[in-house]
């Protein structure tokens, strides 16, 4: 090799080795400048990308190996996602109006939602006044007021309207509820409690724009905003697959449809089709009874609902029992009964099934009851014990009343 080609060797590869610094120095101030591409989170905070190292290496590493120019290459930083936020919302306040462009833009790099559909859906949209005021909780009171009983709260439920409305749908729909039954383990009563306290048994529905409500409490209500966030996107997810207009979901002001009112996020995770195969159309949870029951206990299974176990039982002779160590949390069965804690009607479950102790109010006073797991997965349902505990009530009343 002569002095010249052997310079010229020499240039070019120190041309290259300068090549690959000047890339590898521009990939990491790119990185660094790359933090500050923003993506709207449910709570309006940011979340920065994650600088990560070659495969086996380490960030100690990485600035002193040499690199290629493929790696120097594969480190450079995807383009930032971009998306459509610099529009009005002419249906909303003006205070409200830089929320809803970084929601528009959550909706779009979060949930993967065409610009177009969320925007278009956004500004037919309207702010609901009255879906927050039903939903903003009551200003603490300096005067507590006295507890609202149970008995009280079950026996709305509980009226004899209410027990002729469940005697008609049952006559309506017997074969059915036994299917249903058979099918998930969920008896057909407990079942119809739930659509008793949810709808009257479809009665009442909502009128509400679920859409309109879902955005105006993620808007309005600040410690609630990533939950109706959520809700928000999953709405519209749930009328792209169900090929209607956002506008046209109806349901109650805190954003629940049909007759056994799901969220949106519990209609598209939960909802079943009667016997239909998987990957079939989305059930229909406003006018099929059949598919309103089945997702209804399909729900139950998701929660943790056991076949065959009770609910609650109360307690017999609770009245000399001191149970003030078994009134929070869950124990064994098998504490409880050793404690002479037990119930009415024996449960053939494990001594150490997790099981709740409830005082609650009854017309006779106060009165013990026996929690079983599967009373905590009607909670799943609404994280309330009353409802749990009248859910229960109305599935015994029903059997009564079929009983004769």
């Amino acid at each position: 090799m002569s002095d010249l080609d052997f310079n010229k060797t020499t240039s070019e590869h120190m041309h290259l080795k300068s090549i690959i610094r000047s890339i590898f120095s521009t990939s990491i101030m790119a990185i660094l400048l790359s933090a500050c591409a923003t993506e709207v989170e449910p709570t309006g905070t940011v979340s920065h990308p994650t600088v990560q190292t070659m495969p086996g290496s380490s960030a100690s590493t990485s600035t002193t190996q040499p690199l290629t120019v493929q790696q120097a290459q594969n480190m450079l930083p995807a383009p930032p996602v971009s998306c459509v936020r610099d529009v009005y919302f002419p249906n909303f306040p003006q205070q409200y109006q830089r929320q809803l462009q970084e929601i528009a833009c959550h909706l779009q790099i979060n949930d993967g939602l065409p610009a177009h559909y969320v925007i278009s859906a956004l500004q037919n949209a309207r702010f609901n006044a009255r879906a927050v005021t039903l939903m903003t909780p009551p200003p603490p009171s300096q005067q507590p007021s006295a507890p609202y009983p149970w008995w009280r709260y079950r026996d709305r439920f509980l009226h004899p309207d209410r027990i002729n409305r469940g005697l008609q749908f049952w006559n309506a729909h017997s074969a059915l509820l036994e299917q249903v039954s058979q099918k998930y383990g969920v008896p057909g009563s407990i079942l119809m409690g739930i659509l008793n306290i949810e709808t009257g048994f479809g009665s009442f529905m909502g009128n509400f724009s679920v859409l309109n409500s879902n955005l105006s409490l993620s808007l309005a209500l600040p410690g609630r905003r990533r939950f109706f966030l959520h809700e928000t996107a999953e709405t519209l997810k749930l009328a792209q697959k169900l090929g209607v207009s956002p506008a046209t979901l109806m349901g109650s002001e805190a954003g629940a449809m049909g007759m056994s009112q799901f969220l949106a996020s519990s209609y598209l995770r939960y909802g079943i089709v009667w016997n239909d195969p998987p990957g079939g159309p989305l059930p229909n949870l406003w006018q099929s009874t059949a598919d309103v029951l089945a997702s209804t206990a399909n729900f139950f299974l998701g929660h943790g609902w056991q076949p065959g176990q009770p609910v609650m039982a109360r307690v017999t002779g609770s009245g000399g029992v001191d149970a003030t160590a078994f009134l929070h949390g869950k124990h064994p069965l098998g504490q409880l009964l050793a404690a002479g804690i037990q119930p009415e009607e024996p449960a053939s479950l494990p001594a150490d099934t997790p099981v709740g102790l409830l005082r609650l109010q009854t017309a006779e006073g106060p009165t013990l009851f026996i929690a079983y797991p599967n009373f905590y997965a009607i909670m799943g349902y609404n994280p309330s014990v009353y409802y749990s505990a009248t859910v229960w009530a109305y599935s015994r009343a029903i059997q009564r009343a079929l009983n004769g």
